[in-house]
């Protein structure tokens, strides 16, 4: 059992690392006080690089936002949320609960059109956030629309608007379920889980026993279509990244349900992922890996960004302190608590900007820094805050079990 002096300690470091250490890079700059929105995209210093709006991103700052003042109640986070939700509502809904991927600074859609079901996720999870923040029901009709319509689309084995994957007839992929895992349960807090409950239930059953096959105690990012493990490139592909959001989603949908299976699954599938993803000469969590030959194809995304197999990855060792610190506090384990302190320790002192605050996007495998920028297409506030704010609520956790 974790000492109580420690339990406080890790829970104190996790609340000012978050809220001093973190957020204030995005609450001074974030707010486009113009237009409305958020603006996502800066580098090192904070300087902004790029004024489009990115839906899934907005999406993804509503939530934060949101969910910061949910814990909190500072009203200044209340207020950025309100920001964020406003610009959202009034420019990037196309109809028939489908969200636009990309407007330009003033809010115009810029022709990409609704060309992935991750900015739909995104906005209805800081839809679904803000309405129980702002205790409103201004929204409901809205999120109600957007839920059945993903719900919809992701029974549909045609359904094609993955960006940034691409769609091909011959596979499933983890990335829908696990989002979904995540998005669902918000929503299901805001119209009721009941009405959420069997999508939720679709994706355990694929994320934990169709995508994780205990035959090469591995969570794969793509199968076939009928579950089946693909003996190709794209088939050997896991992302430890994703794994871990995976489990600790699939962890807290267990406690929700009382059910120890659930969670016993999971930490058995984050421990595979943390073999496959864990750097032991160089430390932190590699970005991804293949199974038959440990060095990867670069497909898709890591192809588009160049990101190569064994740099290290913002959200990927976010999540990995989600994961880890989750993991401990149902485990109690001390193995489990020094993966948590050996991966906080690391990135606090490769990724974390000590005086501009926030985390670089990308390292190289050693730890240096490859990419500075702490706002891109693909970065904003969401993973590495929510990665802390995780961390923070496991070892809050273990102080109320102490207390009972």
């Amino acid at each position: 059992m974790l000492d109580v002096s420690l339990a406080e300690y890790y829970y104190e470091f996790s609340k000012n690392y978050l809220l001093n250490g973190i957020m204030p890079f995005w609450e001074n700059r974030t707010q486009d006080g113009e237009y409305g929105g958020y603006f996502t995209c800066f580098d090192q210093k904070g300087h902004l690089t790029d004024t489009k709006k990115y839906v899934w991103f907005q999406g993804r700052e509503l939530w934060t936002f949101s969910a910061l003042f949910n814990k909190f109640r500072d009203e200044k986070w209340l207020s950025l949320a309100k920001h964020g939700r406003d610009f959202i509502v009034d420019h990037a809904y196309a109809g028939n609960g489908r969200w636009n991927y990309q407007l330009d600074q003033s809010g115009k859609n810029v022709e990409i059109g609704t060309n992935s079901i991750f900015s739909d996720l995104f906005v209805l999870s800081g839809l679904a956030e803000y309405a129980m923040a702002s205790r409103s029901d201004q929204d409901e009709q809205l999120i109600i629309d957007t839920y059945k319509t993903i719900e919809k689309n992701i029974h549909d084995p045609d359904f094609q608007d993955i960006y940034h994957n691409k769609w091909n007839p011959k596979y499933r992929r983890h990335g829908l379920y696990m989002i979904t895992l995540i998005v669902a349960p918000i929503v299901g807090m805001y119209i009721g889980s009941e009405k959420t409950r069997s999508l939720i239930d679709y994706c355990l059953e694929n994320i934990l026993y169709v995508f994780a096959k205990d035959d090469h105690e591995t969570l794969f990012e793509a199968v076939g279509q009928n579950g089946e493990y693909m003996d190709d490139d794209e088939g050997h592909i896991t992302y430890p990244g994703h794994t871990f959001e995976a489990c600790w989603a699939a962890i807290y949908e267990g406690r929700r349900r009382h059910d120890q299976t659930i969670i016993d699954r999971a930490i058995k599938i984050y421990n595979w992922a943390y073999r496959w993803g864990y750097d032991q000469n160089d430390g932190g969590i590699y970005s991804y890996r293949d199974i038959t030959k440990g060095v990867p194809k670069q497909l898709d995304w890591n192809k588009e960004t160049n990101m190569s197999w064994d740099d290290k990855n913002f959200w990927v060792n976010a999540e990995a302190l989600a994961v880890s610190s989750t993991v401990f506090s149902e485990t109690l384990n001390n193995d489990d608590f020094n993966k948590y302190i050996d991966l906080s320790d690391w990135t606090y002192k490769h990724f974390f900007d000590r005086i501009h605050g926030e985390w670089y996007a990308e390292l190289y495998k050693d730890g240096s820094v490859k990419l500075a920028d702490k706002g891109t297409i693909w970065k904003a506030a969401y993973h590495v805050p929510r990665g802390i704010y995780l961390s923070m609520l496991a070892f809050e956790k273990l102080l109320k079990k102490d207390e009972s």
